[in-house]
């Protein structure tokens, strides 16, 4: 037999610890998901659905909403995060100095959440749309505060509208809703159920105003123990909060507001997928490689002269290719 290694107590508790964090789940710790964080501070749910707060070892790396994690108590009754499930999808977002931070994890779709005022600049939305296909996760587009359209010029509903419609045609889902009227609620609730869902969009487009509508948990929350938790204002969230629906293992969570959703180096199909109508375009471009930029029988250049395809669209989509070619 060969020489066994021996590891000094040091190394072998960092193995030890390494394996409860990297390793496969260990059943002798309790199951748990993060429904929001401040800090190293944590707000998790056991799997009675009851809210419980604790702390992560320093072993365990950053968490973030909807990460699964494994847990146990101490010997003084504090709650211990031991562990991180794998992440089955996480999505980030740069802050206002450009830095990345982690906005949900383990996501079933996101609703990209616009209004009719702040309306949202549709490239943002778009790009939105891409990341959401890179995850991979189904996007769901939310145009609230419908109540407000009559107050709007021709032109300006003229121009939602147009944009709706296009991003219908493309076989993007839209759904219209409003928290005063109650126009699209239950419809926005069926399509939720059973789903972890993130709210994205500017600040002030009424996503917790929506999370609240949706489900009571949310309403609860805005006066209990995740506001007090995350220090909230009235109107403002400042970190990424998990609200469980009654009927069923879905929940909402809602984020912080994001002014644009930079696209770097995301997969070339998601770029597809966010662009559908370029992509079929391009089958009938002369050569298989073609950029769209000033190739000779270029088809998707040819459906931009011919009004098919917005020029606007197709500078957004060559933005995103570039660094892939």
């Amino acid at each position: 037999m060969g020489n066994k290694i021996r590891l000094s107590k040091q190394q072998q508790r960092h193995v030890d610890r390494r394996r409860r964090v990297d390793g496969p789940p260990d059943e002798s710790l309790q199951s748990g998901i993060v429904v929001t964080h401040h800090g190293h501070d944590l707000l998790i749910e056991d799997t009675d659905h009851q809210l419980l707060r604790g702390r992560a070892r320093r072993t365990v790396g950053r968490l973030t909403t909807g990460d699964r994690i494994r847990w146990r108590r101490d010997p003084q009754g504090h709650i211990v995060i031991e562990q991180i499930e794998t992440r089955r999808n996480l999505l980030v977002r740069p802050d206002a100095y450009g830095k990345k931070r982690m906005m949900a994890a383990n996501i079933d779709q996101v609703l990209v959440v616009t209004s009719v005022l702040p309306w949202m600049n549709p490239d943002v939305v778009e790009r939105t749309l891409v990341a959401v296909f890179a995850l991979p996760a189904t996007p769901v587009i939310v145009l609230n505060k419908v109540d407000l359209l009559d107050g709007l010029d021709y032109g300006e509903r003229h121009r939602i509208a147009s944009t709706l419609a296009l991003w219908e045609s493309l076989g993007f889902e839209v759904i219209r809703t409003s928290v005063k009227s109650g126009v699209g609620i239950a419809a926005l609730r069926d399509r939720l159920h059973d789903q972890i869902t993130l709210a994205v969009g500017l600040s002030g487009v009424g996503k917790t105003s929506l999370s609240r509508e949706i489900t009571p948990r949310a309403e609860q929350a805005a006066i209990g123990e995740i506001s007090s938790f995350n220090r909230e204002g009235t109107h403002t969230t400042r970190a990424s909060s998990l609200y469980r629906f009654t009927d069923g293992e879905g929940g909402l969570i809602d984020a912080p507001g994001v002014r644009d959703f930079p696209v770097d180096h995301v997969p070339t199909a998601a770029i597809d997928r966010g662009f559908p109508e370029i992509r079929a375009a391009s089958a009938y471009c002369r050569f298989n490689d073609c950029r769209h930029v000033n190739e000779p029988g270029c088809a998707v250049r040819a459906a931009v002269t011919g009004g098919e395809i917005l020029q606007r669209r197709l500078a957004q989509y060559q933005s995103m290719r570039e660094p892939n070619d």
